[in-house]
């Protein structure tokens, strides 16, 4: 009797250490989320700031370019009353969109149009970083959906499926480009 006790104690014992390292590990996974989401508003705020800075140099470069002027400063206060909820799918592509659709508008000024802002050295070089800071934010979605997929992995996979819905773990929602953004052309 005192043996059979013992084996079901430790079978109680193991079922119990499953489930905690189990919900540890959907806990860890979640928090990878919300990391990634971190780097994804880090690089952001980067475009954000270096917008800021573009618009300076448009500015002090392009003093007869108004209309120029005006579409990247409309653009750039757009840009700063978003705030996404990487909960929210539709807030985040809308984001992104504004962000894209700046960073395109900044690394398509046309030479002929504007030659003053092309030939000022420190303009060609924020337009690099644009370009740069734009690799950056694909490379930081690409690392926020990869963490999603791995949660989510979690959530469908037996037997952890059992303690994701026991603990009321959700799926989440990859990054998705908004429909027809593959062949989206800017206008300026």
């Amino acid at each position: 009797m005192k043996r059979s006790g013992l084996i079901v104690l430790g079978i109680i014992a193991l079922l119990v250490i499953w489930v905690i390292s189990t919900r540890n590990g959907l806990a860890t996974a979640q928090t990878g989320i919300d990391g990634e989401w971190g780097k994804v508003e880090n690089q952001y705020q980067r475009k954000a700031n270096m917008y800021d800075n573009l618009v300076r140099v448009v500015k002090g470069a392009a003093k007869n370019e108004d209309t120029t002027l005006i579409k990247i400063v409309q653009m750039r206060s757009r840009i700063q009353e978003v705030k996404p909820d990487q909960n929210n799918p539709q807030q985040l592509a809308q984001a992104d969109k504004q962000y894209s659709d700046l960073g395109r508008a900044m690394l398509n000024i046309n030479i002929e149009a504007y030659p003053t802002l092309q030939a000022t050295n420190l303009f060609k070089d924020l337009q690099t970083q644009v370009e740069g800071t734009e690799n950056r934010v694909t490379v930081a979605l690409g690392d926020w959906n990869n963490a999603i997929t791995a949660y989510n992995t979690k959530l469908v996979r037996f037997p952890s499926n059992l303690i994701a819905n026991l603990f009321g773990y959700t799926k989440k929602d990859n990054f998705k480009a908004e429909d027809g953004a593959k062949d989206k052309k800017i206008d300026l």
